[in-house]
C-alpha cells in the first residue's frame, strides 16, 4: 500500500484509506463477471431484490451476510436475512451463510434455514492465532461436534434432513428486506 520510497501506512492509516474508498456498483460487479466465466460469488447480500440483481448478473453463489456489521452496526443478522433470500432465490443460485457462525448448531440452523453452505471466518482465524494449523483443525473439529451433538438433539441423522420447522424463532425474527 505504500507508494515507491514512502514508508508503508499504519494500520489506522490503512483502515482509513480503506473506508475511504467508494464502494463497489453494480456495473463493477458485471463488469468484474464479465471478465471472469468461473464460479463468482457475490458477498454482503441481505436484501431480496438485491439477491435477484445477483442472479441476474449470472453470478453463481451469494453470500448473505453483513460483514460482521463492520460498518454499521444496526445491521441486521444473516441469519433473519436468510430465508428470505433462500426462498427467493436459492432454486436459481448457491446459497451460502457468512457471519454469526460460532458453533456447530449455528451451522445446522443456517442449513436448515435454506443456506447451502456456510463460512466462518473468524473462528478458523481464532484457531489459526492460538495454534496454527493445529488449531483450525481443532475449530473445523469443535464445529463439526457441535453439528453432530445438534442433529442429535433434535432427531435427525444429516443435514440433508433438515427443515425450516427444526428452527424455533419468534414471531417477526426473520426479515424480508426488499421483497418489493
Amino acid at each position: 500500500m505504500a507508494k515507491p520510497g514512502e514508508k508503508a501506512p499504519t494500520f489506522f492509516g490503512a483502515y482509513y484509506e480503506w473506508m475511504q474508498t467508494p464502494l463497489p456498483t453494480w456495473e463493477d460487479i458485471a463488469w468484474l463477471r464479465e471478465q471472469w466465466g468461473g464460479p463468482f460469488m457475490v458477498k454482503g447480500v441481505s436484501r431480496v431484490d438485491d439477491a435477484k440483481r445477483v442472479v441476474d448478473l449470472g453470478a453463481t453463489a451469494l453470500s448473505v451476510s453483513n460483514h460482521g456489521g463492520n460498518n454499521l452496526d444496526g445491521t441486521p443478522a444473516p441469519i433473519r436475512a436468510l430465508p428470505a433470500v433462500a426462498d427467493a432465490v436459492g432454486s436459481q443460485i448457491e446459497v451460502v451463510l457468512d457471519g454469526g457462525i460460532r458453533r456447530g448448531s449455528d451451522v445446522v440452523k443456517a442449513l436448515a434455514l435454506g443456506a447451502r453452505a456456510v463460512m466462518i471466518g473468524r473462528a478458523y482465524l481464532w484457531g489459526l492465532a492460538a495454534n496454527g494449523q493445529a488449531g483450525v483443525e481443532n475449530v473445523l473439529d469443535v464445529l463439526r461436534g457441535g453439528i453432530d451433538s445438534a442433529l442429535l438433539g433434535i432427531g435427525k441423522s444429516s443435514i440433508h434432513d433438515l427443515n425450516r420447522d427444526d428452527v424455533v424463532a419468534p414471531d417477526g425474527f426473520f426479515r424480508s428486506l426488499g421483497t418489493k
